[in-house]
């Protein structure tokens, strides 16, 4: 291989320390308030919605019902959304014994237009009586203190909040899970700490009800398939300000997907969120993704062209990955999080591997188990 090109390759990979280190500091500078929720909590509706979510459900109910928050501020609504498994008896019976818990079924109700989760979000948000509305998963389960962290000390510009995902370690196949929340949360974190958020995460984020009805509901969002980029973009376009929050108080624990299958899906049902929004998120997202695919091969053969700074490279950077989530278990308390640096190596190059060459051979982005499919032309 001539030289020219070694520097080539060299410049590539070597470009990757900078941009992990300005994520890095961001995440540093990223501060979480120290308060303990402010006692003139607004009055908050938790929505969740839930598509045969049977197994799961019954303890994300629990941890809602079991919030730290003023009773008459608080609402908890229950979506069913075609549910063909016991998920809605499971919630009628949850809102027979607490007065707190709404449930609506969605073959009851007019269609909105929507299709997958963001059918189940915009119902429930319409039928949402309160302030500001909190989103999670029905797979998820919160903090005592969550909905108070999340609305404490809020400015009134602000129209959106958003807190960390942490994969519960309960099947052996979530390591690979829990990494790709980390570092996509590296990088959501990253931005926001030098005031740049550009997203919030669906299983835990928040949206003012003001700033929903003022900028025309899900029905008006560019994004079929991502409702969480959607909401994130309905509310920022209109001017509204985002707090992300990073700590263990805030942060929902979610439940692992069932299969490798379903978390690549959910990695393409991201991408395909990001494309369809248009030229200024798929332009640097593809970019991204090719360059990391790029270092991704470095990895795995750039022994071949130089053993010495093949093996610089790394030692170095998995120091960088390991300090990353040496810091990301301190804020989210996370004692095991550090153990699955290899998993985070393993789970980038697989991934960056995959993901754009795939979109390239099939556009076409399907929701699993909901029967839902999205081509993008």
């Amino acid at each position: 291989m001539t030289t020219g090109w070694l520097y080539v390759i060299a410049g590539w990979v070597t470009l990757y320390f900078p941009a992990a280190w300005l994520l890095l500091v961001g995440t540093r500078r990223h501060r979480t308030r120290p308060d303990d929720g402010d006692p003139e909590a607004p009055s908050v509706s938790v929505v969740v919605s839930a598509r045969n979510e049977a197994k799961d459900i019954r303890r994300c109910i629990a941890s809602l019902a079991a919030l730290d928050y003023p009773g008459d501020r608080l609402e908890i609504v229950l979506v069913n959304d075609f549910s063909t498994d016991e998920t809605g008896t499971i919630c009628d019976e949850a809102a027979a014994a607490d007065p707190r818990i709404r449930v609506l079924h969605s073959a009851a109700l007019p269609p909105n237009g929507l299709e997958a989760k963001a059918r189940g979000i915009a119902h429930g948000i319409a039928a949402a009586r309160h302030d500001w509305i909190l989103i999670t998963d029905a797979d998820a389960v919160v903090p005592t203190q969550w909905a108070r962290r999340m609305l404490s000390g809020l400015s009134d510009d602000v129209g959106i909040v958003g807190g960390p995902i942490v994969v519960a370690r309960d099947r052996w196949w979530s390591a690979p899970e829990r990494m790709s929340w980390a570092f996509l949360q590296l990088v959501a974190i990253g931005f926001a700490g030098w005031g740049l958020p550009f997203i919030v995460f669906g299983p835990n984020m928040g949206i003012r009800r003001s700033a929903y009805l003022d900028a025309g509901g899900l029905a008006a969002s560019p994004v079929r398939i991502a409702e969480d980029l959607g909401l994130f973009l309905l509310a920022t376009r209109r001017g509204w300000r985002t707090v992300l929050h990073y700590s263990a108080e805030t942060a929902a624990t979610v439940h692992p997907v069932p299969t490798a299958g379903h978390l690549f899906s959910q990695h393409r049902r991201w991408l395909g969120g990001g494309i369809e929004v248009g030229w200024q998120y798929a332009v640097p997202l593809f970019a991204a993704l090719f360059w990391g695919l790029g270092i991704a091969a470095f990895l795995v053969a750039g022994w071949a062209l130089s053993p010495f700074w093949w093996t610089v490279f790394l030692v170095a950077k998995l120091a960088t990955d390991g300090l990353h989530l040496h810091w990301q278990a301190q804020r989210l308390a996370l004692r095991d999080h550090v153990t699955l640096l290899g998993v985070l190596q393993l789970y980038k190059i697989v991934t960056l591997a995959y993901l754009p060459l795939s979109f390239v051979f099939d556009r076409r982005v399907r929701w699993r188990g909901a029967g839902y499919v999205v081509r993008y032309d």
